[in-house]
């Protein structure tokens, strides 16, 4: 499936550089993953087996007739056409993960026991920013059972400063004296 979406996004890339589209087109698709993503009925009714990807594809064409690019419709068409409906939302997602890339921009997950200050997570952008030499869009997750601390991925870097992660290495570390 990966290398499928990885297709699809490689050729809708190109098109978006090509009509030198990439951000109206990045803006585009990250509507249609939205909808996918946060709709559980557009979910259900894409993964449908009973509902032709005909239908399927109507009911997209209405929905996003006029708020995407007819390239991008044609492009939605093809998937549709071939039955890929289902990998839609990988291939946004390999899309969305193209286009930042391209632009030098990565995005930085930050997991914390408690919702971090708007001052903190400057300071963790920027920190990231600096060493990364990239832009940062942060995420957060509140994770509870990290204890306190954060946890950072971005990258393919991950920085855990969890006491979750110290009292874990702390537990290996006596079981390993104990068992010497």
């Amino acid at each position: 499936m990966a290398k499928l979406a990885s297709r699809y996004s490689e050729a809708l890339f190109s098109l978006a550089k090509e009509k030198d589209a990439v951000d109206l087109f990045y803006d585009q698709i990250t509507v249609v993953n939205d909808c996918l993503c946060k709709d559980g009925e557009v979910k259900e009714f894409i993964r449908n087996p009973k509902i032709s990807s005909e239908d399927k594809f109507k009911l997209f064409e209405r929905i996003f007739e006029g708020k995407l690019e007819p390239e991008l419709l044609g492009f939605l068409s093809v998937i549709f056409n071939k039955n890929r409906e289902k990998d839609l939302g990988l291939i946004c997602e390999a899309f969305i993960e193209k286009v930042l890339e391209y632009k030098g921009i990565v995005n930085a997950y930050v997991e914390s026991a408690v919702e971090l200050k708007p001052k903190q997570l400057e300071e963790i952008k920027a920190k990231l920013s600096a060493n990364l030499n990239k832009q940062i869009i942060v995420k957060t997750k509140v994770n509870p059972e990290l204890i306190g601390g954060v946890k950072i991925t971005a990258d393919g870097h991950i920085i855990d400063g969890t006491v979750k992660k110290g009292l874990d290495e702390l537990k290996e570390m006596l079981l390993e004296h104990r068992l010497a």
